[in-house]
């Protein structure tokens, strides 16, 4: 177990379509019952971390109604436990200003008041299962300034471009760091997760916000790596980074894979999220259902296949659901044919409708929407 706080940032300007237009996309549900946050937050919590502070920018009710007082985490404690942390806005104080250090800067009472002597800061939009005991070890023995958490995936340019890339020696050492580049110079994507010292980031902050500075990646990170020793630590686990409908689509159905699913829910290093007791799903006397996840409180008469269905959805008889995600309290009704339909909360597609979308361009369906 790691003495340090965590500090997840809840929304990085991600934009996905209808999709976080009343949401921060830290509160994107996924995979039938969960909650994009949920994986980052049980990490810290399943590594002793017990002061959790999450960093909010806009449309964050979704996301504080699912976290609550943080009691599913384990974290509705007296001292430190979980706190929402939203911006302040005061003079010389821009909490939702042009980037992530304004909205660190905005919460630097609650840095000050941390007794832990490590930081962890991360955003909230990446779905993995991360031993952050592992990462600690890693800082130490490499007697690092700050340690960057990367994953090296086989992508293609065009996907590398989106992200932040570490180039890395052999002594583990980051050498140069390239945001979003065209030509990418390596595979190594940086996660937007740094291990350093509390006061260390305290003082980092305040300098950059003393420069006029907003970005921790491109106006902190990239100016100091020949001044510091930042390190980079390879995370060899499954990694979905969720930022863009694309990928929001293709990391939702890759939880299909039964390997994927093995290392994300590992028992031992359990994915909490908020408890809803309903009843089981009822499968009807015609259903049929392949290759899914299918969450608790449903009704299922028709046939679906390689899809998740959230809690309490209802499928009619004789409709045909292949590759979707449909979100909770949805309703498909009699006779209906969906194919790669991502669906918000609440949507009613009326008798016999069709909606047909492509795997490179699922066809999105907002919030409450009846079609």
């Amino acid at each position: 177990m790691i003495h340090a706080m965590g500090l997840i940032l809840s929304d990085n300007d991600i934009h996905i379509n209808t999709l976080t237009e009343k949401r921060s996309v830290a509160a994107l549900p996924i995979a039938g019952r969960y909650r994009l946050i949920d994986f980052i937050l049980s990490s810290m919590v399943n590594s002793g971390i017990t002061n959790v502070g999450v960093i909010p920018r806009l449309n964050y009710s979704s996301l504080m109604d699912h976290l609550g007082s943080g009691k599913e985490w384990d974290l509705n404690r007296k001292n430190g436990g979980l706190q929402i942390l939203p911006p302040y806005i005061g003079r010389g104080m821009h909490g939702l200003g042009e980037g992530n250090i304004d909205l660190v800067a905005a919460v630097g009472g609650h840095i000050k008041r941390s007794k832990q002597k490590h930081a962890i800061l991360a955003d909230g939009n990446n779905v993995l299962n991360i031993d952050f005991d592992d990462v600690m070890d890693f800082h130490l023995s490499n007697h690092s300034d700050i340690t960057l958490v990367y994953n090296e995936e086989l992508q293609t340019d065009r996907a590398l471009s989106a992200h932040t890339i570490l180039e890395v020696d052999q002594n583990n050492r980051v050498t140069g760091m390239e945001v979003r580049p065209r030509r990418p110079k390596s595979k190594k994507v940086f996660l937007n997760i740094m291990l350093t010292e509390r006061n260390f980031l305290q003082h980092l902050i305040d300098e950059a916000v003393a420069r006029g500075e907003h970005d921790i990646a491109r106006d902190i990170l990239m100016k100091k790596v020949s001044r510091l020793n930042i390190c980079a630590y390879d995370f060899k686990g499954y990694v979905g980074c969720i930022d863009s409908i694309r990928s929001y689509y293709d990391n939702s159905i890759r939880i299909l894979n039964e390997n994927v699913r093995k290392e994300l829910f590992n028992p031992n290093r359990p994915i909490y999220t908020k408890i809803k007791d309903q009843v089981p799903t009822n499968y009807g006397s015609y259903a049929s259902v392949h290759n899914s996840l299918i969450a608790d409180g449903c009704t299922i008469e028709g046939e679906v296949k390689n899809s998740i269905i959230f809690r309490g959805v209802y499928i009619g008889k004789c409709a045909r659901v292949s590759n979707c995600i449909v979100m909770q309290n949805s309703v498909i009704q009699d006779g209906c044919e969906l194919d790669h339909v991502v669906m918000d909360k609440e949507v009613i597609v009326r008798e016999s409708g069709r909606l047909i979308g492509d795997y490179n361009y699922p066809m999105i369906i907002g919030k409450g929407a009846v079609v």
